[in-house]
């Protein structure tokens, strides 16, 4: 009897604890670490747009392009509070992704389409909050692809 319900409540806890991160991974994308994630989404091909350098306006476009085994350009400057719009062509022949590095310790890392194929293009749209230097990595080629945002 006592075997039973032990059984009956270590299930319910392994159901919650699965029902908390469901919860926490299709939560709001807004966090306390400087970085709100607006989405992202994938498609094939994709333009060239750059970074325009302003600080007026809605939001900034850049590209950071995806190679074999290095992002082009791999270091990048965008502004504080302001939507930033990420196209991540995959010009390799390997597959890729991005992986941003916030406050790894913590675990709030955040990260678009987990695997890119060559030719496929991924996109996201990233608001940082808080100024300073961000890591950003492909989880397939590290340590060799790897850069850094620095948000001023």
């Amino acid at each position: 009897m006592k075997i039973s319900f032990i059984v009956r409540v270590m299930v319910v806890v392994a159901a919650l604890g699965l029902v908390a991160t469901a919860a926490a991974a299709c939560g709001g994308n807004d966090t306390d670490d400087g970085i709100k994630i607006k989405g992202t989404e994938t498609s094939n091909g994709g333009d060239d747009k750059k970074d325009d350098g302003g600080s007026s306006g809605g939001s900034t476009e850049l590209t950071i392009s995806m190679q074999d085994n290095f992002f082009e350009p791999k270091n990048v400057t965008v502004p504080v509070n302001k939507t930033v719009k990420i196209t991540l062509p995959n010009k390799g022949t390997a597959i890729h992704n991005m992986h941003i590095l916030s406050k790894a310790t913590e675990g709030k890392d955040f990260a678009g389409k987990t695997i890119v194929n060559a030719g496929e293009t991924d996109k996201m749209e990233v608001k940082f909050t808080k100024k300073g230097v961000v890591k950003f990595q492909c989880d397939y080629h590290v340590p060799d692809m790897v850069g850094t945002i620095t948000v001023q």
